[in-house]
Parts: structure tokens; C-alpha cells; sequence
């Protein structure tokens, strides 16, 4: 099973309620639910502590993990956040070939691109991830810890 992951917080201290921000008359968030829709993502999971951010999940047939308040902190990490998601996801399903990370700050998710990427990681087997890269001056050694 092919798994799609979304993620996003209710604060944001860079841009304060960027992952519902409405672009081009819908919430940023959604553009991933609609990725995932488009994709060869089986089942869509997101993980949240936003009830707005679930919702728009729950619009589009994603099972909700409601995320806790220690793992929706400014400091939080997105490693914390997708370990806590892998337990619940990995309970409900026994056979994952794949789990997709889709942010709901990036309404510009490329479904050709993702689903080049899981049929790469499903065909693969001398690879167990792979992810996408881009140059941006805004990664400190601080924020990548």
C-alpha cells in the first residue's frame, strides 16, 4: 500500500496561519489532499492539532491523527511528528510500500514528480527512501539540526 502522509500545524511563527492561508480560493492545505487524490497514493493520512487542517482532510477521505500539543511546538521536529504518525499508520496497515510526505505549506506539489518517486521506491529494492531536493538560501545549520 502506497501511503500519503500530510502534515501541518495551526501556528506558524515565520507566517502565521500559512497552511490555510486561501490560494486561489482554497486553503493551502488542500493542494495536498489534491495531490494525493491525483496520485498513485493509496490511502491518505494527516496529521494535525488544527481541527481546520482535519477537516479539509476528512473532505477528502483521509484518516485523522490528531496530533499532540508537545508535537505542534515552534521547536518541534518534522521527525518527531512522522514518528508519532508511523505508529499510528503502521498500526492500521501491514503491508506499506511506501509513505509520501506532503506538507500543507506547499501548494505546488508536483503529482508526475510523486508518483515518479513512488514507483521508483516500489520498484526499487535496493532503495528504501527517496525525497525531493531544492536550492533555497533559508536552511541554517540551526533550523536542520
Amino acid at each position: 500500500m502506497n501511503i500519503g502522509l500530510v502534515i501541518g500545524k495551526k501556528n506558524s511563527v515565520s507566517v502565521p496561519g500559512k497552511n490555510i492561508k486561501i490560494l486561489l480560493g482554497r486553503p493551502s492545505a488542500e493542494y495536498a489532499f489534491l495531490a494525493a487524490k491525483h496520485s498513485l497514493i493509496d490511502k491518505v493520512y494527516v496529521s494535525s492539532d488544527s481541527e481546520e487542517i482535519l477537516s479539509i482532510g476528512s473532505k477528502y477521505g483521509a484518516s485523522l491523527i490528531k496530533r499532540p500539543s508537545n508535537l505542534a511546538q515552534p521547536d518541534t521536529l518534522t521527525e518527531d511528528v512522522l514518528l508519532h504518525a508511523y505508529e499510528y499508520i503502521k498500526n492500521e496497515n501491514k503491508n506499506i510500500f511506501s509513505i509520501s510526505l506532503l506538507f500543507c505549506n506547499n501548494p505546488a506539489i508536483n503529482v508526475n514528480l510523486l508518483n515518479e518517486a513512488i514507483n521508483f521506491i516500489n520498484t526499487n529494492k535496493d532503495y528504501e527512501s527517496c525525497f525531493s531536493v531544492v536550492i533555497y538560501d533559508m536552511f541554517s545549520p540551526i533550523r536542520a539540526r
